[in-house]
């Protein structure tokens, strides 16, 4: 089926990426995305567009045709694209132009909108990341904090990677969704605000667009505050970064 692509939120992190994620980057891109779309929002008239554009070719389906890489595996389309790119910020600029290179190939006469997620009524399992595509929690005061749980046990499934600039970027979609949507912060969600507020680097007393809570808590146990490390050291910073979150909140959250 078609993918349909949030440009209102895109447009505005192409135009000002350090306003948005910091580093023009598609990982922390993906990561605001799911902070801000994935787990609050949904379609508006989903079922209708999908009878449609079912048999329009999805984002991921016309990657494989361009590139004729049918044999990937479960890849994700988006390493086909890094595959000819220079560096991140070359990949960045890519990435983009291919979305809008596919919005020209399948043009629709819909507005593509959006709107608060409908909670489910009734959870017969532990959602994961995945089930959170077509259903939330039916109180939200417990989803960012369900959520965390999930990414503290399977944080490459979110992410990708261990890389606590990741979460920050996630945070930063969620707070941003629920401010431009009018919804009220959850207890939790002030307390996990407040503590990314509450980071200082003893070490460094710098300030600039560019110093993040996450890289200030990262430079505590490295000395690179960005970029990559290895993964030990990078699973070290999260596995101490969710044992202080459960100091800051008084929430347990395994």
């Amino acid at each position: 089926m078609r993918s349909f692509i949030n440009w209102n939120i895109l447009q505005r992190i192409q135009n000002s990426p350090k306003e948005f994620i910091v580093q023009r980057n598609v990982a922390l891109l993906d990561a605001f995305l799911l902070g801000y779309e994935d787990l609050l929002l949904q379609l508006e008239n989903e079922q209708q567009l999908k009878e449609n554009y079912g048999n329009i070719l999805s984002l991921e389906e016309y990657a494989r045709k361009k590139y004729k890489a049918e044999n990937i595996g479960s890849r994700n389309f988006k390493s086909i694209i890094s595959f000819t790119c220079e560096d991140d910020l070359d990949f960045f600029h890519k990435y983009f132009d291919f979305l809008k290179e596919y919005e020209q190939a399948y043009p629709i006469q819909e507005v593509i909108t959006y709107k608060l997620r409908e909670p489910r009524k009734n959870i017969t399992k532990q959602l994961t990341k995945f089930d959170y595509s077509f259903a939330s929690l039916p109180n939200r005061s417990n989803e960012l904090k369900e959520w965390i749980k999930g990414m503290r046990k399977r944080y490459p499934m979110y992410f990708g990677h261990y890389d606590i600039s990741y979460f920050r970027a996630f945070l930063d979609g969620y707070f941003l969704c629920k401010k431009e949507y009018n919804l009220p912060f959850t207890t939790f969600d002030t307390k996990i605000k407040s503590f990314t507020e509450s980071i200082i680097c003893e070490d460094l007393n710098i300030t600039g667009e560019f110093i993040t809570w996450d890289r200030k808590y990262r430079y505590k146990t490295d000395w690179n505050s960005w970029g990559k490390i290895s993964e030990t050291t990078a699973k070290e910073i999260l596995e101490n970064l969710w044992k202080d979150l459960e100091i800051f909140t008084g929430e347990k959250l395994e």
